[in-house]
């Protein structure tokens, strides 16, 4: 799957993939391509190097914080030729302290492409690697603007704090949303994490991290902006 606005900014590259394996093109909340496989699946973030070091003091962070949510491998693709920090006066220093801090602290492993052919080679062999789905599977509700049932739209709502499986995991757990909400509203947190320590995601335990999350937003007061405030 690619994002809307990576397919619009990369037809040729696109096209190339279409000659390889379906392509679905849907609005991402988070990476520019997202592949499936019966292995596992990935999201990819792609940034040409000169993007890269414009975003490096702003929206990148913002998408490399929605790229880490996703359940699954994280990646990003830093394309073209590094040593062009040199010739825009940035500080080496500081550029590679930042690329260490992705890796290291924010745990998204970087590829380096030199063009956009590296980038479809590695695309090509990442979906190879994964392995072709030999039946639909589901992706997550937040690439799709269609018409959703209740149960969709439950799906839709938690996801947005906890990431597709995990929600679907404590829904078929609680039973409703309802219960979900109601759980985290009316338990200290200690009893929270207790409960679900035996609830399993992928094998895997839900991170604390998650868990804390969901119960800080779920008992946020929401304190609307007054209006004609200045």
């Amino acid at each position: 799957m690619v994002d809307s606005n990576e397919a619009a900014e990369s037809q040729k590259l696109v096209e190339s993939l279409r000659k390889i394996t379906e392509v679905a093109i849907r609005p991402l909340d988070a990476g520019d391509y997202l592949i499936t496989g019966q292995s596992g699946q990935a999201l990819i973030e792609r940034k040409r190097v000169f993007d890269f070091l414009n975003s490096l003091k702003g929206r990148l962070w913002d998408q490399l914080s929605l790229l880490r949510t996703f359940e699954g491998e994280k990646i990003l693709i830093l394309e073209g030729y590094l040593g062009l920090y040199r010739k825009s006066k940035w500080n080496e220093t500081s550029v590679l302290a930042l690329i260490d801090r992705i890796v290291m602290e924010w745990g998204i492993p970087i590829i380096p492409t030199p063009d956009t052919r590296a980038t479809l080679t590695y695309l090509a062999w990442k979906h190879k690697k994964l392995g072709e789905e030999k039946e639909l599977k589901e992706y997550p509700l937040r690439v799709s603007g269609k018409e959703m049932s209740a149960e969709e739209q439950a799906l839709y709502t938690l996801e947005g704090l906890c990431g597709h499986k995990t929600a679907k995991t404590l829904l078929t757990h609680f039973g409703t949303l309802g219960k979900v909400i109601e759980f985290f509203n009316n338990n200290p947190l200690t009893i929270i994490e207790s409960r679900l320590k035996d609830v399993k995601v992928g094998g895997r335990r839900i991170p604390s991290t998650t868990i804390r999350k969901i119960y800080e937003v779920v008992r946020t007061e929401f304190k609307p902006e007054q209006e004609g405030k200045t």
